[in-house]
């Protein structure tokens, strides 16, 4: 398991499940973007709505993804660069939170809970998940 909104509703619980999934679903609406995800996250009934933008990614972890992103999500080269990318021994978030936080300028973890799904920071986010996705795949050898 990468990343789940009971990690983020047991110090908050007055966090709603789609605000507890909002930086999992910006991350995953990106994933899908490049084709990252797995053939069975496609065959989810919600996939063609998260895929043309009708619902957000947060929307579609919480409703299609039992409010996760787990191995099962992604395909191979998305699952290897979520381990690089998303997670960490140490504190369970790699330079993805780093990436997350000043991308959106936030400060605290208050703000981060206080954020709410924007079209705009989806765009914004995507142009930072790609250029760090860009660099990892630039370093793997051929």
């Amino acid at each position: 398991m990468y990343d789940h909104i009971s990690f983020h509703t047991e110090d908050q619980p007055s966090l709603s499940d789609v605000q507890a999934a909002l930086h999992m679903g910006y991350y995953y609406a990106w994933a899908v973007s490049q084709n990252l995800h797995s053939a069975a996250a496609e065959a989810l009934p919600l996939f063609g709505a998260l895929r043309h933008g009708e619902i957000s990614g947060a929307e579609f972890v919480v409703r299609q993804l039992n409010g996760g992103i787990d191995e099962t999500c992604f395909n191979e080269l998305g699952n290897r660069f979520t381990q690089y990318y998303y997670a960490d021994d140490d504190e369970g978030y790699g330079h993805f939170m780093d990436d997350y936080f000043v991308t959106l300028g936030l400060q605290t973890e208050a703000e981060f809970y206080r954020q709410t799904w924007q079209p705009a920071h989806q765009k914004q986010l995507n142009a930072v998940f790609q250029a760090a996705f860009d660099k990892w795949k630039s370093s793997l050898k051929s």
